[in-house]
């Protein structure tokens, strides 16, 4: 009689619990996915690249997201447009979301703070109260930029304390990176497609000029997932205002560089290759601040032989030197920049295309103003 008693009242309270909420899957339009994803299963999404985010807007005060987040990986959950919570889900769980004040709509945004190499993402739906609702969001950004680079665009080591201090996951985090900074200042919906460590030709610390065991950033820009080479990206599906480059860091790393004329080479045949999926964008190729030369003069070279002699007069070069950041206040970890030095990065580049583009901006105390770090 006990037994039975114990299975009714189990039964009873999961059937209460599916009363009382509603499942909304991955399809329905009220969802916004932001970035590359893989909608090959029709019951899932896949994702791993750097900024990936999921939007929404809801009603109440219950939400629970349905995902395997994997051991590495660290999410940013924005309610409202505030920081509500940062998020560990290593295993396929049902997540609940505490805390959510009002009962009326809210925004929802669900941001991938690391990179793909910390891991695929699986995200199966979200749950909301049965009696709440779900609706696109409202207030859309205006202007659309994607991001090209390596670490530094991953936000790498941005919350990290101190320069010696080595990298963890979970302190990467893009949102804190010059390209969020950027997007945000622009009111912009940015793409992200960068990986630590990899460059034009030779990725970091490979003895060899040319790297050939591991895909630098232009072989694999045309996939759907940083760590997956079978699924070909449609570049169909968006295409943005602007392109930003910040590649050649790593090219230049270490003792053994890539010849002058075979960087130049590549770098000029990868912004071809953009060029063949978004047309004539203005595309910005950002040198900096981590390498001086020879990088800096030749991400320059190519830009400027690439207006003469091509005719490719909407591409510009951004150099940041590499005395613009303080050893001491503006390093995070594995002396990458912090968050303070990724905001004097975007310092330099927000006003440059701005001034190019004839956008207005807002810096919303992100930014250097007058030499002073704004909180």
């Amino acid at each position: 009689m006990k037994v039975w008693f114990i299975i009714v009242l189990f039964m009873s309270v999961a059937f209460s619990n599916t009363l009382s909420q509603q499942f909304i899957h991955v399809n329905n339009p009220a969802l916004t996915y932001s970035g590359r994803f893989d909608f090959s299963n029709p019951n899932q999404v896949r994702y791993d690249w750097s900024g990936t985010s999921i939007s929404f807007e809801f009603s109440g005060t219950e939400l629970e997201f349905l995902i395997d987040g994997g051991s590495r990986n660290y999410f940013n959950l924005f309610i409202d447009d505030q920081l509500h919570e940062v998020l560990h889900v290593p295993n396929d769980t049902i997540y609940s979301v505490k805390s959510i004040k009002g009962k009326g709509w809210h925004t929802c945004r669900l941001q991938k703070r690391t990179e793909g190499e910390m891991g695929a993402v699986i995200f199966k739906g979200i749950h909301i109260g049965a009696k709440n609702k779900l609706r696109a969001v409202q207030k859309k950004p205006v202007r659309k930029i994607e991001f090209i680079g390596n670490s530094i665009t991953c936000g790498y080591g941005t919350e990290g304390k101190s320069r010696d201090e080595d990298f963890l996951p979970e302190t990467e985090n893009v949102n804190k990176s010059y390209a969020c900074i950027t997007a945000r200042a622009f009111n912009a919906e940015y793409y992200i497609t960068a990986h630590s460590g990899l460059g034009v030709v030779r990725n970091y610390g490979d003895k060899n000029k040319v790297s050939t065991q591991l895909a630098t950033l232009p072989k694999r820009y045309h996939q759907t997932l940083d760590m997956d080479s079978t699924l070909t990206w449609d570049f169909k599906k968006w295409r943005p205002d602007v392109v930003v480059i910040n590649l050649g860091t790593n090219d230049y790393s270490t003792d053994v560089v890539p010849d002058k004329a075979i960087f130049i080479h590549h770098y000029r045949e990868f912004i071809r290759q953009i060029r063949g999926y978004y047309g004539d964008v203005p595309i910005f190729c950002v040198s900096g601040p981590m390498r001086d030369e020879p990088a800096f003069s030749n991400v320059k070279e190519v830009v400027e032989s690439s207006r003469l002699i091509y005719q490719d007069t909407n591409l510009y070069f951004i150099g940041i030197p590499n005395y613009l950041l303080n050893a001491s206040s503006d390093l995070g970890s594995d002396w990458h920049p912090s968050y303070r030095g990724q905001r004097k990065m975007a310092a330099h580049i927000i006003p440059t295309i701005a001034n190019v583009l004839q956008w207005n901006y807002n810096a919303s105390g992100e930014i250097f103003v007058n030499g002073l770090v704004e909180p």
